[in-house]
């Protein structure tokens, strides 16, 4: 049983309403278990200590009274649980229009059990960030960047308002690998919108969803990157995760990752868990992309 942000029984019908209106006819999905992984305490306390392991791999960094700002905040449960469990001065941004104002009343109300102000989540893209430059200790994000507008744009906004000697992580779907997690299929490698689309509906699909994602690599993303290497040290792309999930089958299967369980387990019963990750790495194929930086 997952540990629900919220008190409010209704919570998780709310929000697995809201998906419904948001994804329409576009994936069929489980949205009330989705909606209960989305207000996990577990998932945002997951998410938060891969973060701090990996920049304290790199230094020892005290995350405590830190100020930090989530892009893509969503129903605020990552931003409460930095508040409340790890003393983080957290803030986020979410657009809020109107197919996603149900999101809006999620948050607000969450924010509110916690008797904190509901501004904390600002109504915005990530494209534009109303702050000045240098507000924040730490920039996070997760699985948001494949469905901005301008993953550029967001990239040198969130870098534009990271202090000096500050992180910035990024979790995103890599589409130069196997697995697509939005559809919950195995994914031959591509980050070509004409020939995703072709595979979807081939496999039976709605190729329509496709339109509404950036098929990120890593590869773009060093496109992207190359002009702010002189403000930035990468320190992560998340290989070392994504082996050490590989090898150990140490990760918790939100979303649809339950479904390539199976094939984790043969993999490591067949005693080749290691090979496979190594492969998968030197040809950039590993998931998800975990993008670690640090400001100069």
């Amino acid at each position: 049983m997952l540990n629900i942000i919220s008190k409010d029984s209704k919570i998780v019908d709310k929000l697995a309403s809201a998906l419904n209106e948001s994804t329409k006819d576009l994936l069929t999905l489980n949205t009330k278990a989705i909606a209960s992984e989305f207000l996990s305490t577990k998932r945002a306390v997951e998410q938060m200590e891969l973060f701090k392991d990996i920049v304290n791999e790199f230094e020892n960094y005290d995350f405590k009274k830190k100020k930090l700002l989530e892009i893509g905040a969503g129903v605020g449960t990552f931003l409460v649980v930095s508040r409340t469990k790890y003393a983080i001065e957290a803030f986020g941004v979410e657009p809020s229009s109107d197919e996603f104002s149900s999101f809006k009343e999620v948050s607000s109300a969450i924010l509110e059990e916690y008797n904190l102000p509901k501004d904390l989540i600002l109504n915005c893209v990530g494209e534009k960030l109303p702050f000045p430059d240098e507000s924040f200790d730490l920039i996070y994000s997760t699985n948001v960047l494949e469905h901005v507008k301008e993953p550029e744009i967001v990239i040198s906004e969130s870098i534009r308002v990271l202090r000096p000697g500050g992180y910035l992580q990024f979790v995103i779907p890599n589409y130069f690998s196997f697995w697509e997690g939005h559809y919950g299929i195995f994914w031959p490698c591509l980050t070509n919108k004409v020939l995703a689309k072709l595979y979807v509906g081939l496999i039976l699909k709605n190729p329509r969803y496709v339109d509404t994602l950036n098929l990120i690599s890593p590869g773009l993303l060093k496109k992207i990157l190359a002009k702010h290497m002189n403000k930035i040290e990468i320190i992560d792309w998340g290989k070392n995760t994504f082996k050490k999930r590989l090898t150990e089958g140490n990760y918790s299967d939100w979303a649809s990752l339950q479904k390539i369980r199976p094939i984790v387990e043969l993999i490591q019963k067949l005693k080749i868990s290691e090979l496979v990750a190594n492969v998968l790495n030197t040809f950039e194929m590993y998931t998800p992309i975990v993008l670690t930086l640090k400001k100069r």
